[in-house]
């Protein structure tokens, strides 16, 4: 089940669909989700509408183009991310089962509605959040701008789509089923660790005494382990803190 380099290899295929659209767009119509037509024999749209691109050909040819660029290039780092954290087997699982979803989500709405490539990079980007949070984009090539950031309003923008199109709830909201099977996990260990961290600090902290003021004290000669860090501090058994000095 180990298909190596899985992610770049659709990536590849959105290039050649989206040249295809490009020289003849009414082509587009024969990669869309059509129920009726799969019962008629035209098997071929059960997994084809996963094959647009995330960029479609527009008015300006050369925006199109730079932006399925930059998609490739991001669809390439998120690849490399994936396999390298998880291994070629886990990464290909987890296309495979969005991939299912994607399609489990047509039948059930047996709708048209189904933007391929764009469902599929999206649950890719998440899940590549929340692998490397740190990673830095460009917005618009000038911006600094976090990964997790950007996979945040993602999200944000997945729940916006399914309350304001509940016809479409299925077809954005199944898809990213298997992020959310990995992901809840890993988010609830992380909330727990990040409290006991905070719990630990705030310990320490509180043990922390300020600067200047010592934590032994000789009730005899008066000298503190700030003063005198050389020497060692014992309590007796009258219960009077002395230095090391005064006991001997």
């Amino acid at each position: 089940m180990a298909f190596p380099g899985l992610i770049r290899a659709i990536g590849i295929i959105h290039v050649f669909v989206f040249l295809l659209l490009v020289f003849l767009p009414s082509s587009g119509g024969s990669f869309v989700f059509n129920y009726q037509a799969i019962v008629s024999g035209e098997y071929w749209r059960v997994i084809s509408f996963a094959a647009l691109p995330p960029v479609l050909p527009g008015r300006s040819p050369v925006m199109s183009a730079l932006f399925m660029f930059i998609a490739m290039r991001i669809t390439f780092m998120m690849g490399d991310g994936l396999e390298e954290a998880w291994g070629e087997l886990k990464a290909s699982i987890y296309v495979y089962s969005v991939l299912a979803c994607m399609i489990l989500a047509q039948f059930l709405s047996k709708s048209a509605f189904g933007e391929g490539g764009v469902t599929l990079y999206l649950q890719l980007f998440l899940v590549f959040a929340t692998l490397y949070p740190r990673v830095e984009f460009h917005l618009f090539f000038i911006l600094p701008i976090k990964v997790w950031v950007l996979g945040a309003i993602g999200g944000g923008m997945l729940l916006i789509t399914a309350f304001q199109s509940p016809g479409a709830a299925l077809q954005t909201l199944l898809p990213a089923l298997p992020y959310l099977f990995w992901a809840s996990p890993r988010l609830f260990k992380w909330y727990v660790t990040r409290g006991q961290t905070v719990a630990r600090r705030a310990k320490f902290q509180q043990g922390v005494l300020p600067e200047g003021q010592a934590f032994h004290h000789c009730a005899k000669c008066g000298a503190t382990d700030s003063s005198h860090p050389e020497r060692e501090f014992r309590v007796t058994e009258e219960d009077q803190e002395l230095c090391s000095k005064c006991l001997d």
